[in-house]
C-alpha cells in the first residue's frame, strides 16, 4: 500500500482463491520448452536458462500440449489442466504469505534503491544492477526460493499471466481472472534486462505486453506454468472399472474446516473431545463401503462370512484393507488412471468424519439427532443397525445418502481408518493423522449389531490391526500423498510443480 516504488495501478484489495493449484518451481527452461514443443526460440541459448522470446499464445500453446502429454501418460490430476497462472494466482504464490515488497520479507529501504543497488533484492532475484547490465539471462534456481519453494519470482525474465490487463477492483473479490477483454496480457515479476530496476521486480509490480506481437516476445519475456482447476466447479466424481461388470464409484470431497467430535449429545463418550479440524486438501472417498464383488476383483478372494456380491466385504483385517488399497493403487497407476500425487488408501479418522458429516453438526448426517440411544426412527432412514438389520449385513446403497452422496456411513459394517487410536487434541489442528504409534486402529460408523448411539457421526471405536471380525469392513479413499509433482518431459528433462494452498 505505501511501499517505496509502488504505482497507482496497484490498488490494494482482498483476494480469496478457493481452489488449490500447482505452480512451476522454476520458470520454464529452454530444455523443457524444446522437449514439449520441439523448438527453442530463445535469443540467449542455454538448456537451463529460462525460455524467452515467446509470445503469450506460444506460452499457452506449450501449456495445452503439456496437458495432452500428461493426460496420455496418466499424470494429469482429475479436473486440472496446464495453463498460465492468473495474475492473482501468480502474486499469491510469489508472496508466499509475505506482505512486503519482496518475498523474502524485506522492502526497498530508500528512494535511491528503487532504481539503484538494492541489497534486499539481491538474495532472491536477478535485476539490472546485480546482472551488471549484461545482455543475458541466468540459469533458473540460483537465487534463494520463497517460503513455498518457488524460485526466480523476482527478475530474470518477465512471466506471462493468463489475464487481460485492467484496473484492479476496489473491493474484495473471489477467484479473479481479470477483465473479459482487452488489448494487453499481464506480465509479472520483472527481469534482468538493463532497464528493469529493483522497483520493477516487487511482488506487486504489474507489467503488460501485446499477446501476439513478436516485438513483445522479447528476449526477457518467458513464463511459468500452472496446473490449475478447469473450472470453479468441484472436481468430477469418478467411476473406476475393476472388472468387466464391477465398478468402484468415488465421490470428490472438497477441503474445508469442521468441528470434530461431540458436545453432550445423546450417547456421547469422553473420547469425543470437540475440536476444530481443517483439511487443506481435497480427496475422493468411496460412494459405498467396499463390496465383496469389488474385493474379489482386486484381491481374488472373498473372506466374508455373509456372502453376497453387493454386500459389504467383512472379516477383513486392517492389513487386508490397506493391501487392497495398495494393490488398487498399483493397478490404476499401470492403467494410467491414477491422479498425480494421489494414492488409494484408508481415510484418516478426520477425513472419515468430515465426509460422514457432510456439513452437519448433528448426531446423524441426515441433520437429525437421536431421540433414543438404543432404537430410534431417525437411524432407520440412514443406516442398518441392531434394531433393523436382522443381525445381517445388507446390500450397499439402500439407505438415504448424506448431502455429499455417500451411503452407509452409519451402520452396516464398521469401517477401518488409517489412524492409530488415541486421544483427540484439545485445540485446533490441521490435517491430523492421529498418534505416531499405538496398539489399536480406528474403526468408525458402527455396524449391523450396534445400537443407535454407536452409529453416530462422532462415535469412535477401535480394533487390533490383525483382528478379523464379521462386523468390520472398510471404504477406500483416494488421497494426496505428495502434492509436489515432477513430470518427465524427455529422458533427461523434467518439470517440477509446487502445490499452492
Amino acid at each position: 500500500k505505501d511501499e517505496l516504488g509502488r504505482n497507482s495501478n496497484e490498488t490494494q484489495h482482498e483476494v480469496t482463491l478457493t481452489r488449490g493449484y500447482w505452480l512451476g518451481k522454476y520458470e520454464v527452461t529452454q530444455a523443457q520448452y524444446e522437449a514439449v514443443m520441439g523448438t527453442n526460440p530463445s535469443y540467449f541459448k542455454g538448456a537451463d536458462l529460462p525460455v524467452e522470446n515467446v509470445n503469450w499464445f506460444e506460452a499457452l500453446a506449450f501449456c495445452e500440449k503439456l496437458t495432452a502429454i500428461a493426460k496420455a501418460a496418466g499424470l494429469l490430476p482429475e479436473g486440472y489442466e496446464y495453463t498460465l497462472p492468473t495474475e492473482a494466482q501468480w502474486e499469491y504464490a510469489c508472496r508466499a504469505g509475505t506482505t512486503t515488497a519482496f518475498n523474502n520479507g524485506t522492502n526497498i529501504e530508500t528512494e535511491e534503491q528503487i532504481r539503484g543497488v538494492c541489497p534486499n533484492l539481491d538474495p532472491v532475484g536477478w535485476y539490472d544492477d546485480n546482472s551488471n547490465y549484461t545482455t543475458t539471462t541466468h540459469p533458473v534456481g540460483q537465487k534463494q526460493p520463497n517460503a513455498w519453494g518457488l524460485y526466480d519470482m523476482h527478475g530474470n525474465v518477465e512471466e506471462w499471466c493468463l489475464d487481460w490487463w485492467g484496473d484492479y477492483p476496489a473491493s474484495s473479490v473471489t477467484d479473479p481472472t481479470g477483465p473479459a477483454t482487452g488489448d494487453y496480457r499481464m506480465q509479472r515479476g520483472g527481469s534482468c534486462d538493463g532497464f528493469t530496476y529493483a522497483g520493477m521486480c516487487r511482488s506487486a509490480e504489474r507489467s503488460r505486453g501485446l499477446p501476439g506481437s513478436i516485438n513483445e516476445a522479447s528476449c526477457y519475456t518467458g513464463f511459468r506454468v500452472a496446473l490449475a482447476p478447469l473450472t470453479k466447479t468441484k472436481t468430477k466424481n469418478m467411476t473406476i472399472p475393476l472388472s468387466e461388470d464391477v465398478d468402484l464409484d468415488m465421490i470428490w470431497i472438497e477441503p474445508g474446516t469442521f468441528m470434530m467430535g461431540s458436545v453432550s449429545e445423546l450417547g456421547s463418550n469422553d473420547d469425543e473431545t470437540w475440536h476444530d479440524v481443517t483439511l487443506t486438501q481435497g480427496y475422493w472417498l468411496g460412494k459405498y463401503e467396499v463390496t465383496q464383488a469389488q474385493y474379489q476383483a482386486i484381491m481374488g478372494t472373498n473372506p466374508s462370512y455373509i456372502k453376497g456380491v453387493d454386500l459389504p466385504v467383512e472379516q477383513v483385517t486392517w492389513y487386508d484393507a490397506t493391501n487392497f488399497c495398495a494393490k488398487l493403487t498399483a493397478r490404476e497407476r499401470a492403467a494410467g488412471r491414477l491422479p498425480a500425487g494421489y494414492e488409494y488408501t484408508l481415510p484418516t479418522e478426520a477425513q472419515w468424519e468430515y465426509a460422514c458429516r457432510a456439513g452437519t453438526m448433528t448426531s446423524l448426517n441426515s441433520g437429525m439427532d437421536l431421540s433414543n440411544a438404543e432404537e430410534c426412527p431417525e437411524m432407520d432412514k440412514v443406516g442398518w443397525y441392531y434394531y433393523n438389520s436382522n443381525d445381517k449385513t445388507h446390500p450397499v446403497g439402500q439407505k438415504q445418502p448424506n448431502n455429499w452422496g455417500l451411503y452407509d456411513m452409519h451402520g452396516n459394517v464398521y469401517e477401518w481408518c488409517l489412524d492409530w487410536y488415541g486421544d483427540y487434541p484439545r485445540s485446533s489442528v490441521v490435517d491430523p493423522t492421529g498418534p505416531d504409534t499405538g496398539d489399536l486402529r480406528v474403526l468408525r460408523g458402527g455396524g449391523r449389531g450396534s445400537r443407535a448411539s454407536g452409529c453416530r457421526s462422532a462415535w469412535r471405536s477401535s480394533g487390533i490391526s490383525n483382528s478379523r471380525y464379521r462386523i468390520n469392513g472398510f471404504r477406500v479413499a483416494l488421497a494426496p500423498v505428495d502434492l509436489n509433482i515432477t513430470i518427465p518431459l524427455s529422458n533427461s528433462v523434467e518439470l517440477t510443480m509446487i502445490w499452492i494452498e
